[in-house]
């Protein structure tokens, strides 16, 4: 028996894949794929699958050898979100059919001929790709992370860039030289991020759109609506539709604004931290029994759902979307466990259309049931929906049907908006 691996596209982690026995007549196998991501963690999946026409196997959902993969766990790790990479991942694909064994490693690629370059300014930092083997200028992705600045959002950069665009990760926390904190952040600072990008010679300074997610929508937003950046679209995935105070990452928020302009602290939502203390002390509790093999992540809902209560605050911290003369692509899920993201998607959507924003005929809203705050490219695995500090929430089955749903349209959306 031989186990072949069939890419249905161009080698891409978001192209699907199909497996295929050969030398054999047993009408199932038994696949096992294993792989360890860009930290380090071993990771594998295994499942029966029929033999279909051809040897193919028949795998209803083919993400799915990839989305159910499980973290093989040590005996003092935690696990946490699998870490992607800018480059590419090696995985062992192995079938049995019960008298034999077959073998193959393939190669999953986020990054693939890509020229790197990186640039630097007061409060921001560009890690730029583009595809090496075109000269011409380029439409443009800007992706605004969150407050996780991790290998990940890198890889998600990569992916933009295998797929034809200049693509670049503007970060503003989390790395040398940077601030740790979301904490009074110039939005002028964002601003000039997003002028030097569209200034390099390879991108099309008339098409260039923004990713952002997380906490990194409210800076896109913000940044974007104050100080009219010229956009052709933006992707907001988990959004925020208000300012919200600081956020830190090693204890409770400064009783400040996250974002400021031309030197004054932005209105901004309170974030109700102390509603998280008995989730503290219990995450305490439970890592002193089990010897720290306990997570200290959190669900941080309720402190920003506390927050949110406060009308006077929301309408003074609202971000005025209706602003901005770019088509919006709002995605969120209605499980989201760090904040309520699907009611914020709405609300911004929602404000454009109250106060006819430029363009606002043309926004979309995906809300996906059961998907929490992680809705990244697929195709990796969503079996684990928490970070080191953060619970994203989701059923995983359904996050990884919003993954995909989400990215192609994501794609879509860019193409019908830059081209």
């Amino acid at each position: 028996m031989h186990l072949h691996v069939i890419d249905t596209g161009d080698g891409l982690v978001d192209s699907p894949v199909r497996f295929q026995v050969t030398g054999t007549s047993a009408t199932t196998v038994d696949l096992d794929v294993y792989g360890v991501d860009a930290n380090g963690r071993r990771w594998r999946s295994s499942g029966r699958h029929p033999v279909g026409g051809n040897g193919l196997l028949d795998i209803a959902d083919n993400d799915e050898p990839w989305v159910t993969m499980q973290p093989v766990m040590t005996s003092r790790a935690v696990p946490t979100l699998f870490e992607a990479c800018d480059s590419a991942l090696e995985f062992t694909a192995t079938a049995s059919d019960g008298s034999e064994v077959s073998s193959t490693t393939l190669r999953r690629v986020w990054g693939r001929g890509l020229v790197c370059e990186d640039l630097r300014g007061p409060g921001w930092e560009l890690h730029t790709y583009r595809p090496a083997d075109d000269d011409s200028s380029l439409p443009g992705v800007i992706v605004v992370p969150g407050t996780m600045v991790t290998r990940s959002t890198w890889a998600t950069a990569a992916l933009f860039a295998s797929h034809g665009y200049a693509t670049s990760v503007l970060a503003y926390t989390g790395r040398p030289g940077l601030p740790d904190s979301v904490a009074r952040i110039p939005v002028e600072a964002i601003a000039h991020g997003i002028e030097a990008f569209t200034a390099r010679p390879y991108v099309d300074d008339g098409a260039v759109a923004i990713h952002a997610s997380s906490i990194g929508v409210q800076t896109a937003l913000t940044t974007v609506a104050m100080t009219r950046s010229p956009l052709r679209a933006i992707v907001a995935v988990a959004p925020s539709h208000v300012v919200f105070q600081s956020l830190r990452t090693d204890g409770p928020p400064e009783q400040v604004s996250s974002l400021t302009h031309e030197g004054i602290d932005l209105p901004y939502v309170p974030v109700r931290a102390e509603r998280l203390l008995g989730q503290v002390t219990m995450n305490m509790v439970r890592r002193s029994l089990l010897a720290g093999r306990s997570s200290m992540a959190m669900a941080t809902t309720k402190a920003y759902e506390a927050g949110l209560r406060d009308h006077h605050a929301v309408a003074d911290a609202a971000i005025p979307v209706e602003r901005i003369d770019c088509p919006i692509l709002a995605i969120a899920g209605t499980n989201d466990r760090c904040y309520p993201a699907a009611e914020m998607a709405r609300a911004i959507i929602d404000r454009r259309i109250r106060l006819g924003a430029d363009r606002c005929a043309d926004d979309e809203l995906l809300i996906y049931p059961r998907v929490g705050h992680f809705i990244r490219p697929p195709a990796v695995p969503t079996t684990v929906t928490r970070s080191a500090g953060l619970i994203g929430g989701g059923a995983p089955e359904d996050v990884a049907t919003a993954q995909r749903h989400a990215w192609t349209r994501t794609l879509e959306f860019l193409l019908e908006h830059l081209s």
